[in-house]
């Protein structure tokens, strides 16, 4: 019973002690991305990323996004069931994650889950022996599977125990806890187990299970309980020691879990939050929720722990989701409202000031004033409640220590004077009380000189304390109707004294030395702006003043300001406060976080909400340093302070990993049907798209978790950028309508205020052109062009032959014209004298047949120039048609008679098939005599024994009449059809008969000249035919009457 004393009194002390500590949490939940708020296991794998097992999932943290693992039951390769209960990686870097329905492998590369089989139970623990064999619990049943044999071997319950957890010690050691308060230790030799008992000296308790177990070293274990706390054994003398037993309000302590936090802390996680327990020390401390308390752990009921390799803490608890617990966020202290009573009134911290007895004074815009007792960490506040000796308003705006007298300026409400140990207010002044000459109630600041005399700032003038009478004067040297803001007394005693819009006067009493500075528009050497928040004076008397747009160094030999912005990296031109601290290291209060900045060579680095500050917004004239080299700095929220020699660097170097790629702003992921990932993008050093798939996205992350959110990222996409592209923190770039070709992709980062990593992620791109422009394509595209070339200096060579031949043939058609015109004159006059002697041939006897040979020779003749010069007229256009009314029958029978005697002559067959009644048709009549004696002449010539003709009969709806052509001579080819009818063609089996070779070519252009057709028809009967179509009525012939071509045309 007095040790159970003992153990309450030791953890109510301890409980005070963590007060005074740091110890914040970063919260992450569901609104944050985790799929469920309670948290079983968690563990970091060799790549660096986090993985959490919740009631609903297994996730993968990057320090930004979760991605959530869930069972698809549309993928066989999903993992089996949402609730995971344990976390393990093998020595090969395999994830082994158990649930409550079996053990799963993790495949990183393709994202897929693989069930261990014979495991379809509830996995409690994994563990991994240095042979590399999966340990595990299934319900409360031990298994061994030999990974490279493939082998699972079981422990049954019935021939063994009840096994509750497992653990491998530094040598190799199995150690498995079960539910009768006795562990075991595996015999590898014998495979089986030595048991210890370590409730023997125990008090007796109602259950002896052993939840957790945790190899210190080869020698010594932690042993958790469900009702009995946390025991350590000594594996050597078989000794154990209770070390936590007991809650302040004497229940049993249900132990979870156990983390090394250093080589002397270890943090226990149980139902009663998180105990921090000192190796060396034997001290315990107690982190629990604080309702409240947006930093203390988010929930006392604490399932897992797990230290990552920045040497942060994560707590996974049942109801709050993952907690974190870094060192480097914890170097700000920070103080804020809470529901205690021993806590900040408060939440906008305006001014800070030390008295004489330690105590720190922290007054507030929206609750008054706080004394904070540095040593005892206790807070008294002070509000107006009426009376006289209360402060007189809850806006203080100003605050001076003057031995026993605390000056309070306060927003419009005047000033208050309070005995420090009474704390009660025992002067006031106001403007309201002309006998203290003080014409504003505003007060802004309040000052001690050199020579100490106190100097007050208001809204409406400067003024000087006179001690004498008590009453006020306005300064000499500075105008009397200004907002004055902030005021600094220099080494050399000069008066700087800021104001809220007309920049920065100075003053020196003993030189009479006077001026002012104010922003000039377009003069860069001019202070930032005309609204002064600041001033401060370094050890190395620099001045430096703080305005709503930057910060500025003054230069007392030219006169003139260095300034500074978000341009050489601020991250807001709004600068409060500037402090120095003990290393000549500037420290500046912004609107958008704190700022480090070193004079030396400008280097700046920002601190943000992410690095553990309260607020990213701070306040004005809020900024103070104490006697130790502590600074304090107030915000919206509260305040923050911090000793910056305790600054923990972080020299972690962070893999960085792609961790998205969208195509077409859709996530695509390894397993998806049609995607052009292999495996996970994260492990993906080349990828093949599309042409179509030339716009997406990437996602990248470094695997820092201290402060993400200051990780700054820069990329360059080779084939494309010659120069990095720097991001700051955003970590997604986008890529749209890259051209066909290969790229590569990099992305680096640096975490805050570190270099960047010498390691470039990169992943090579390459996008595929389209068919059309593939090099198949092209090699097309080359055979075509050049088949397009040849045929164009072909299509060329044939044009300048036939240009040549059309040349030789017009000089051929000239010469024939010419001659045809040169003979047909003569012709002409012989035609007459011949015409004569056929006349009188029965006269001379002697010369009749002399005379028809001429008359039959001077007529060939007088043909063959008149079909020479139609076709001369043809070619150049000039003939004229006369289309009248004419008897086709009739002009048929008449043209054959011609040439029957030609064929009797040369004993052909000769057959004219006219069908009964006239046909009539609308044309130029001697045009179509040429037409029908040509073909009769080439019918009649190149037969052999038959010549036939044949005129088809009209129909009713029939618009052409057509003649048929037959003859039984040589069969034109097929391919000479179309080349019969140019000029001057003969075919060379023809050409022994006599023939110019114009008769067809006139005959088809003369048919043309009628919208008609000639042509060569295939044969049939072994017969050449050609086939004459003339219409009845062509469209360029207007019928003067309207009656119908038909009733004319047909009797």
């Amino acid at each position: 019973m007095n040790k159970s004393l003992f153990l309450v009194f030791f953890l109510i002390i301890t409980n005070a002690c963590a007060s005074a500590q740091n110890y914040y949490f970063k919260h992450y939940k569901v609104e944050n991305g985790l799929s469920n708020n309670s948290v079983f296991c968690s563990l970091q794998d060799k790549n660096g990323f986090l993985w959490f097992g919740t009631k609903d999932g297994l996730n993968r943290f990057d320090g930004y996004t979760f991605k959530v693992f869930r069972n698809d039951p549309d993928d066989k390769a999903s993992i089996g069931n949402n609730f995971i209960l344990s976390l393990h990686e093998d020595n090969n870097g395999v994830l082994w994650v158990g649930s409550s329905n079996g053990l799963y492998q993790y495949d990183a590369n393709s994202e897929s889950f693989s069930l261990l089989k014979g495991t379809d139970n509830e996995i409690r623990d994994i563990e991994i022996d240095k042979q590399g064999n999966i340990w595990f619990i299934s319900g409360l049943t031990i298994h061994k599977y030999h990974k490279e044999k493939k082998l699972h071997q079981t422990y049954p319950t019935n021939q063994f125990f009840n096994a509750t957890s497992i653990c491998s010690s530094p040598n190799g050691s199995i150690w498995v806890s079960s539910d009768d308060g006795t562990i075991k230790q595996y015999d590898p030799l014998h495979d089986s187990f030595y048991s210890y008992d370590v409730f023997e000296h125990s008090k007796k308790s109602v259950s002896k299970w052993i939840e957790e177990i945790y190899a210190i070293n080869d020698t010594m274990l932690l042993i958790g309980t469900s009702n009995q706390g946390v025991k350590s054994f000594n594996v050597k003398s078989g000794a154990y020691t209770d070390i936590l037993t007991y809650n302040a309000d004497k229940t049993g302590i249900f132990v979870r879990d156990f983390i090394k936090s250093n080589d002397k802390e270890y943090w226990i996680a149980t139902e009663s939050g998180i105990f921090i327990y000192n190796l060396k020390t034997k001290g315990i401390i107690n982190l629990k929720n604080k309702f409240g308390d947006p930093y203390s752990v988010s929930d006392n009921a604490v399932y897992t722990l797990y230290k990552d390799k920045e040497g942060g803490i994560w707590a996974g608890t049942y109801f709050g989701g993952a907690n974190y617990y870094s060192k480097q966020f914890n170097s700000f202290h920070k103080a804020y409202p809470t529901i205690s009573k021993n806590s900040l009134m408060g939440k906008v911290v305006r001014e800070f000031c030390e008295d004489q007895y330690g105590n720190l004074w922290i007054g507030t815009e929206d609750a008054g004033l706080n004394k904070l007792n540095t040593k005892t960490g206790f807070y008294e506040h002070f509000q107006p409640t009426g009376s006289k000796s209360s402060i007189s308003y809850s806006n203080i705006h100003g605050l001076f220590a003057n031995g026993n007298e605390l000056w309070i300026g306060t927003f419009e409400h005047g000033m208050d004077v309070m005995d420090i140990k009474t704390g009660k207010v025992i002067r006031h002044y106001d403007a309201s009380n002309k006998r203290y000459s003080l014409k504003n109630n505003f007060i802004h600041d309040i000052h001690l000189t050199k020579s100490g005399e106190i100097i007050i700032a208001t809204a409406r003038g400067l003024y000087r304390y006179n001690r004498n009478n008590g009453s006020f004067s306005t300064m000499t040297g500075f105008p009397d109707y200004l907002f004055y803001t902030k005021i600094l007394e220099r080494n050399d005693h000069t008066l700087w004294v800021g104001t809220y819009r007309d920049g920065v006067y100075y003053y020196n009493p003993r030189t009479g030395a006077q001026g002012n500075f104010k922003n000039e528009a377009f003069n860069k050497n001019s202070i930032n702006g005309n609204r002064i928040n600041d001033l401060y004076e370094d050890s190395n008397q620099n001045l430096w003043l703080a305005t709503e747009n930057g910060f500025s160094k003054y230069n007392p030999t030219l006169k003139n300001f260095t300034r500074y912005t978000t341009k050489e990296g601020l991250p807001s031109n709004v600068v409060y406060g500037i402090l120095e601290d003990n290393y000549k290291k500037l420290w500046l209060s912004t609107s958008k976080g704190l700022v480090a900045f070193n004079p030396g060579n400008g280097e700046i680095v920002v601190y943000s909400k992410s690095n553990g500050l309260l607020s990213d917004q701070f306040n004005y004239n809020s900024a103070y340093k104490d006697a130790d080299g502590r600074l304090y700095f107030g915000n919206v929220s509260g305040f923050i302070s911090f000793q910056p020699s305790q600054f923990i660097p972080n020299t972690f170097t962070p893999p960085v990993y792609i961790t998205g790629f969208q195509l077409n702003n859709k996530e695509v992921f390894a397993r998806n049907e049609g995607s052009p990932l292999k495996e996970s993008i994260s492990y993906t050093k080349e990828i093949e798209l599309k042409y179509n798939q030339s716009s997406f996205s990437i996602d990248f992350a470094a695997l820092s978790f201290t402060a993400p959110e200051m990780t700054n990222y820069a990329y360059r996409l080779e084939g494309l950028d010659k120069d990095w592209t720097y991001l700051k923190t955003n970590r997604k770039v986008y890529f749209t309508e890259l051209l066909p070709g290969t790229y590569t992709f990099k992305v680096k980062a640096a975490i805050f205020g570190g270099n960047w990593s010498a390691e470039e992620v990169k992943l090579m791109i390459k996008i595929l052109p389209p068919f059309w422009a593939t090099i198949w394509a092209k090699s097309l595209y080359t055979l075509i062009i050049c088949a397009l070339l040849f045929y164009l200096i072909r299509s060329y060579h044939r044009r300048t032959e036939e240009k040549k031949e059309k040349e030789i043939y017009e000089a051929k058609i000239d010469f024939f014209t010419n001659v045809a015109h040169e003979i047909k004159t003569p012709l002409t006059l012989i035609k007459g004298p011949v015409d004569h002697l056929i006349e009188v041939k029965d006269e001379m006897p002697g010369l009749k047949g002399m005379v028809m040979i001429l008359e039959k020779n001077t007529k060939r003749l007088l043909d063959l120039v008149t079909q020479i010069l139609d076709f001369r007229q043809l070619e150049i256009n000039s003939f004229s048609i006369d289309f009248s009314k004419v008897n086709m029958t009739q002009l048929l029978i008449e043209t054959s008679e011609n040439f029957q005697h030609l064929a009797l002559k040369r004993n052909l067959r000769f057959t004219l098939d006219i069908p009964p009644g006239d046909l009539y048709l609308f044309a130029d009549e001697e045009a179509l005599n040429k037409i029908l004696s040509n073909l009769f002449s080439n019918a009649v010539k190149y037969a052999d024994n038959a010549v036939n003709i044949k005129l088809y009969p009209l129909q009713q709806n029939d618009q052409l009449i057509s003649i048929e052509f037959q003859n039984d001579g040589y069969l034109i080819p097929a391919e000479m059809k179309e080349k019969i009818f140019e000029p001057f063609f003969r075919l060379k089996e023809n050409r022994k008969q006599k023939g110019t070779g114009i008769g067809l070519s006139l005959a088809k252009s003369l048919t043309e000249l009628h919208q008609g057709n000639l042509y060569v028809k295939d044969s049939q009967n072994g017969m050449n035919c050609f086939i004459l179509n003339l219409p009845l009525q062509p469209e360029s012939y207007q019928y003067s009457k309207n009656d119908k071509i038909k009733n004319q045309l047909i009797k």
